[in-house]
């Protein structure tokens, strides 16, 4: 597990690690033993070997990083999860957390205090992904990406989808409430948006493998809104 290098600008604090999967190698029994009854039980509903390693592996390195900043052994931590499937430590006070995982490349992000989004996804051939536009793309976003400005859908995409993750908003229903082109600042993005959140709303791209992208979202959790929760989660 690798800790990524984070752009100028990111607030101090934020972590964001890379984790890279073996897809076709069995689980590793040292991610076994930590992983709760729950856990595992998810993991064996999945159809495919390879969905099972990255759930499994993604959360038995998650445990081991939470484990660090709480005192408290991976195998012991118990994590609770509200309405929209986000887990959160239930046993014992640590950062906040996303995670991440697309092919065979995991994420995960921690920040100290405010609300942290993570997204990853593998790149694919623009006109594959047309069908999407009208889900994804805001009208502004549209008008460019017809005209060829600014920025590639794909990064569109895992900006949109770490942003929301942020603050626990339902990914489908506001994907084109939120508008994102390129910053004047170098790293960063510009972001417009309706959404229920007063503080600012920012994010960055991630160093990514190639053929992938991948951006981190973040907020300060003192100025949301009362009437939202940061511990929304899409899984991603």
């Amino acid at each position: 597990m690798q800790r990524l290098r984070l752009a100028e600008g990111v607030p101090e604090g934020l972590e964001v690690w890379c984790l890279a999967l073996d897809l076709n190698a069995p689980v590793a029994d040292d991610d076994d033993q930590l992983l709760s009854r729950a856990e595992w039980q998810r993991a064996q509903q999945f159809r495919h070997h390879a969905d099972a390693i990255r759930a499994m592996a993604t959360r038995a390195a998650l445990r081991r990083l939470l484990s660090e900043y709480t005192g408290i052994a991976p195998e012991k931590l118990v994590f609770t999860q509200n309405a929209y499937g986000k887990p959160e430590l239930e046993n014992a006070e640590g950062p906040a957390f996303n995670v991440s995982h697309s092919g065979h490349v995991a994420l995960i992000a921690l920040a100290p205090g405010g609300a942290v989004g993570v997204d990853i996804e593998r790149r694919r051939p623009e006109d594959e992904l047309a069908p999407l536009h009208g889900l994804v793309l805001s009208p502004s976003e549209q008008r460019d990406h017809i005209s060829g400005a600014n920025l590639p859908f794909m990064e569109r995409w895992v900006v949109k989808e770490a942003v929301l993750k942020t603050l626990g908003l339902g990914i489908t229903d506001h994907l084109q409430s939120l508008s994102i082109t390129s910053s004047s600042e170098p790293n960063t993005y510009h972001l417009e948006h309706s959404l229920p959140v007063s503080s600012p709303l920012q994010a960055w791209p991630l160093p990514a493998p190639s053929g992938y992208a991948a951006a981190l979202g973040y907020v300060d959790t003192s100025y949301l809104d009362s009437g939202y929760s940061d511990q929304g989660y899409a899984q991603g």
